[in-house]
């Protein structure tokens, strides 16, 4: 499809500095769809069947650095922030559902010219790979999802929109940002660094705030409520990853998922809360990287 070589999609990265890519060999781009949307994503070409990588909501592309750098992927890569999320634009009135961000998906697919793909998400990003799954089956090979967010519970919304109040009032500190930060625990120091780095901003009042709109994430997050899996028939290779101590998809969704797709596989990735792709990068590289490799996906 591409090689390192060919020349880089979209154009220059022109958004805020933030930290370089973990390796010199990864690009940062930036694409104007056809949706109106000017995307941020990372970018490695290769040969062989791209991967798309989808993130969670209320983060950036940026979880997916050191599942990267362990996975070190030979094939075409592309790893998106949504729009209103990380350093990508807002959407041209508004428009933050589940089928705007999946229209920016095969956008961007169109535009990079992958007639078929693997897809590997976590969390909103497990749930947009699922349904992309599901809305082109002739060009979605392959889906990875973990932790999908299908149908989320009321306490998990609520819990939700206690964090965006705090985000909007904005931090004084990274580390209290960090404290602010759920479902972290499990992470090593260098990956709390790596958040810190990529996800804050400082704002012109001098407090610092997550690299967000916040009625895009509120939006795309109350989307994950309703009842999906009506909208979920993905028939491709799965493989369904489960943090070992998630509180948030709990073991009654992981078996809704598993029954709704009976040709997946299912791994639990030890150690990890929700936070999968920060939680343990390692283990999540090993266990995707076997699915992929099982598909002709060219990894290290």
């Amino acid at each position: 499809m591409s090689d390192l070589a060919a020349p880089l999609p979209g154009r220059d990265f022109d958004g805020v500095p933030v930290l370089p890519p973990l390796d010199s060999s990864w690009a940062m781009r930036r694409i104007r769809l056809s949706t109106g949307v000017d995307l941020a994503f990372t970018w490695r070409g290769g040969e062989g069947l791209p991967v798309l990588f989808l993130p969670a909501n209320r983060t950036t592309r940026r979880i997916f650095d050191f599942v990267l750098a362990a996975l070190d992927p030979r094939c075409p890569v592309a790893v998106p922030d949504y729009r209103g999320l990380g350093e990508s634009g807002t959407a041209p009135g508004g428009g933050y559902g589940l089928d705007d961000h999946l229209d920016d998906l095969e956008d961007l697919m169109d535009a990079l010219g992958w007639e078929r793909v693997a897809v590997v998400g976590q969390a909103t990003g497990a749930t947009l790979a699922l349904m992309l799954a599901t809305r082109i089956p002739d060009r979605v090979v392959a889906v990875a999802a973990g932790d999908a967010a299908v149908s989320l519970r009321q306490d998990v919304f609520d819990l939700f929109l206690e964090q965006v109040a705090a985000h909007d009032l904005g931090f004084a500190t990274r580390d209290e940002a960090l404290a602010a930060t759920p479902f972290r625990a499990e992470w090593r120091r260098a990956v709390a660094e790596h958040w810190l780095d990529t996800a804050l901003r400082e704002d012109g009042d001098g407090r610092l705030r997550w690299r967000y709109h916040t009625p895009a994430a509120v939006e795309t997050q109350r989307a994950l409520t309703e009842d999906l899996w009506p909208r979920i028939r993905v028939t491709q290779p799965t493989l369904l990853l489960h943090g070992e101590h998630c509180t948030v998809i709990n073991a009654d969704a992981m078996r809704t998922a598993r029954k709704n797709i009976p040709q997946a596989r299912f791994a639990t990735l030890d150690g990890a809360n929700h936070r999968l792709t920060q939680d343990n990068p390692d283990g999540f590289a090993r266990l995707v990287g076997a699915f992929l490799r099982g598909h002709n996906v060219r990894t290290s």
